[in-house]
C-alpha cells in the first residue's frame, strides 16, 4: 500500500474510533427531551445511557479477540455495519423500549470497532510507528468522551435529538467505506487452539454483573437484592474465568501479559482517568445545566474547553514521551487532573465564566497528558498483541467511567440531600423570623418544604418548582387580611405611623362634624356645607385607610424579597458546597493513584 492509501484507511479507523467513544458520552444531554418525547422518568430514560455504556464495557475484550482469530477487517466492517444500521434504528424509534434495544445493538457496534482500531493502525504502518499511532488514537478517545456533552448541546440546540443518533448514518458509511478500500486483513498468528467459548461466556457474565451494579446501584439500591446478586454473579464469573483462562490453550485474556508492569500500570492509569472524566463530563454539567440554569448549548459551550486542551496537549505529550518516557507525561496528567478538580471545588454561582473556562482548560490538559497512558499500556507488548492490549485498556477506561458515576454520582446526591436538608430547615427559619402576614408565611414553608424535599435524588433541577413556588408565592402576598405593620425602625413604619396619626386626626374631625351637623338645623346653608366637608373628610379616611393597606402591602413585598434572597443565596452556597465535596473526593482518588504512573513506562538507559 502507498503512504496515501495508508492515511485514507487511518482516517476511516479514527472515525469509527470517534464515533464509537462519543456515543458513550452524547446521549447524557439529551435525556431531558427524551424524557419529553416518551412520557416518563428520568429512572426510565436514564436506560438509554446504560445499556450503551454497558454493552461498550462488556464486550469490548471478547470482540477484541474474535478480531484477532477471525480477522479484524472482517469484524470492523460487521461492527460499523451494526453501529450504523442501529444508529438508524435509533433516530426511527416509536418507543422507548425499541430505543433501548436499538441502542444496546449500537453498543455492541461500538464495542467492536473501538478496540480494533490500534492494531488495524498498527497493522497499515507498522510496529516502529505504534506510539504515534496510539497517541493519536488515545488523543481521539478522550476528545470524543470530553466532546459529548457539547457535541449532544449543539445538535439539541440546532437539530432535534433523532440527529444525535442519526449522524453517525452517514459518518459510519464514510467510515466504511475508507475501511474497506483502504485497509488490509490482519490476525494474531500466535494464536493456537479452538476459540475458548466458555471464558468468553463467563467474562461476559462476570463484566455484565459488576457493570450492571455499578450502573444501577442508584437507581436500585446498593443493599437491594437484585444489586448484590449482580455483584454476586459478576464475581463469581470472574473467578471462574480466571480458572478457565489458567487451563485453556488459548484464552480470551492471556493473563501473562499483566506480568508486563507497563501494560498493568497502564491499564490503572487509564482507569483512573476514565473515572475522573466523570466530574467534567456529568457532574460540572449538572452543575451549569441544574444549578446555574444554564441551557444545553449554554453548558455545551463551557465544557467545549475541555476537549479542545485535550486536542491542543496531546501531541506535545507525546513528544515528550517519546523523548523522555511516558512516566513523568503521565505522573503531571494525572496531577494536573487532581490539581484541576480542587479548583473546580472553588465554583459558586458568583465564579465568572472566564475562570470557569480556565479551570476546563487546565482539567482537559491533564487528560490530554494522561492519554499517554494508552500509548505506555501496548509500547511494549508484542505486535500480535496490540489487538487484545488495546480492548483490555479501553475496557479499563470504560469501567472506570462507570465507577466513577457509581462513586460521584453517588457521593453528589448524598451531598445534595444533606443540602435540601439543610436549606430547607435554614429557610423556614428565615421566613419565620420576617415580618409577613400568616398566608404569606404558610404558603413560603409549604413551598420550601415541597421544593427541598424531594427524595427523586436523580433529578437536581429546580426551576419549575421554583417558578410554581414563585407564582404562588404572589398569590399569596395579594391577599389583604391579615396584613402586619411593616417593622419596626423603618421607613415604611415611619411612613405608616404618620398617616395613622393623620387618619385618626382626620376620624375625630369626622366625629366632630357628624355631630355638628345634627345640632345646626336653622342655617341650612351651613348645615349643607357642615354634611359636604363630613363626606370630603370620609372619602379622605377610605383614601388613608387604602394607603395605609398600600404601605403594608409594600413593606410585605420588601420583606418577601429580602426573604427569597437570603433563601437563594443559601441555596446556592449550599448546593456549591455539595458539589464541590465531590470534586475534592475525585481529586483525592487521583492523587491516590497517580504513583502508578511511575511504572507505566520503562526508564530509558543512558548513552554514552
Amino acid at each position: 500500500m502507498i503512504k496515501s492509501t495508508k492515511r485514507l484507511g487511518f482516517i476511516g479507523l479514527t472515525i469509527a474510533m470517534f464515533m464509537g467513544t462519543l456515543d458513550s458520552t452524547i446521549v447524557n444531554i439529551a435525556l431531558p427531551k427524551l424524557m419529553t418525547t416518551f412520557n416518563t422518568n428520568l429512572a426510565g430514560v436514564s436506560w438509554v445511557a446504560t445499556t450503551y455504556t454497558l454493552a461498550l464495557a462488556v464486550f469490548m475484550i471478547t470482540a477484541t479477540k474474535l478480531g484477532d482469530k477471525f480477522g479484524r477487517k472482517k469484524l470492523m466492517i460487521i461492527g460499523l455495519l451494526l453501529f450504523a444500521g442501529s444508529s438508524a434504528a435509533c433516530m426511527f424509534a416509536p418507543s422507548l423500549m425499541y430505543l433501548l434495544v436499538f441502542r444496546s445493538f449500537q453498543g455492541l457496534g461500538g464495542a467492536i470497532i473501538t478496540p480494533l482500531v490500534l492494531p488495524m493502525g498498527v497493522e497499515l504502518f507498522g510496529k516502529q510507528h505504534m506510539s504515534k499511532i496510539a497517541a493519536i488514537v488515545g488523543a481521539i478517545t478522550a476528545l470524543a468522551a470530553a466532546g459529548g456533552p457539547a457535541a449532544g448541546g449543539f445538535i439539541l440546540e440546532y437539530m432535534s435529538w433523532h440527529w444525535i443518533f442519526g449522524l453517525n448514518v452517514p459518518i459510519g458509511l464514510i467510515s466504511l467505506l475508507l475501511v474497506l478500500l483502504f485497509t488490509k486483513e490482519s490476525f494474531d498468528e500466535t494464536l493456537v487452539g479452538h476459540f475458548d467459548i466458555s471464558g468468553m461466556l463467563f467474562l461476559t457474565i462476570s463484566l455484565t454483573g459488576i457493570t450492571f451494579g455499578l450502573l444501577e446501584g442508584r437507581e436500585y439500591g446498593w443493599t437491594s437484592t437484585l444489586i448484590l446478586s449482580s455483584f454476586l454473579a459478576g464475581i463469581i464469573g470472574l473467578i471462574a474465568f480466571i480458572l478457565i483462562e489458567l487451563k485453556v490453550s488459548s484464552p480470551i485474556v492471556e493473563l501473562n501479559l499483566f506480568r508486563e508492569k507497563t501494560f498493568t500500570s497502564s491499564c490503572i492509569i487509564y482507569f483512573a482517568t476514565g473515572f475522573a472524566l466523570v466530574a467534567p463530563a456529568v457532574i460540572f454539567n449538572y452543575y451549569l445545566q441544574n444549578v446555574l440554569n444554564y441551557d444545553a448549548l449554554h453548558a455545551a459551550l463551557m465544557i467545549i474547553p475541555v476537549s479542545l486542551a485535550i486536542a491542543v496537549t496531546m501531541p506535545l505529550a507525546t513528544r515528550l514521551s517519546d523523548k523522555i518516557s511516558a512516566i513523568p507525561v503521565n505522573l503531571i496528567g494525572m496531577l494536573l487532573i487532581a490539581g484541576s478538580l480542587l479548583l473546580f471545588s472553588f465554583i459558586t454561582t458568583t465564579t465568572p465564566k472566564r475562570v470557569m473556562i480556565v479551570f476546563s482548560i487546565i482539567v482537559g490538559s491533564g487528560f490530554g497528558f494522561s492519554t499517554v497512558s494508552f500509548v505506555s499500556s501496548v509500547r511494549h507488548l508484542p505486535k500480535s498483541k496490540t489487538g487484545i492490549g488495546s480492548g483490555i485498556t479501553n475496557a479499563s477506561r470504560q469501567i472506570g467511567t462507570c465507577l466513577g458515576i457509581a462513586v460521584l454520582v453517588t457521593v453528589l446526591n448524598t451531598n445534595i440531600s444533606t443540602a435540601k436538608s439543610h436549606i430547607q430547615n435554614h429557610s423556614v427559619a428565615i421566613i419565620n423570623r420576617k415580618n409577613l402576614s400568616p398566608n404569606v408565611k404558610n404558603t413560603a414553608k409549604s413551598g420550601i418544604r415541597q421544593i427541598f424535599s424531594s427524595n427523586d435524588q436523580k433529578n437536581v433541577n429546580y426551576t419549575s418548582r421554583q417558578k410554581q413556588f414563585t407564582k404562588q408565592l404572589k398569590h399569596a402576598a395579594l391577599n389583604k387580611s391579615s396584613l402586619p405593620r411593616p417593622k419596626k425602625g423603618t421607613d415604611y413604619r415611619k411612613l405608616y405611623d404618620a398617616t395613622f396619626k393623620i387618619s385618626e386626626g382626620n376620624q375625630k374631625i369626622n366625629v366632630s362634624l357628624q355631630k355638628l351637623a345634627g345640632t345646626t338645623t336653622t342655617n341650612k346653608v351651613l348645615n349643607n356645607s357642615i354634611i359636604a366637608l363630613s363626606d370630603g373628610t370620609l372619602t379622605l379616611l377610605n383614601g388613608q385607610k387604602n394607603m395605609l393597606e398600600a404601605i403594608k402591602l409594600l413593606a410585605q413585598r420588601d420583606e418577601l424579597k429580602s426573604s427569597l434572597s437570603e433563601i437563594k443565596k443559601e441555596k446556592n452556597t449550599s448546593l456549591s458546597h455539595a458539589f464541590s465535596k465531590t470534586y475534592v473526593i475525585c481529586a483525592f482518588l487521583l492523587l491516590l493513584c497517580s504513583p502508578i504512573a511511575l511504572l507505566s513506562d520503562k526508564r530509558q538507559k543512558k548513552t554514552h
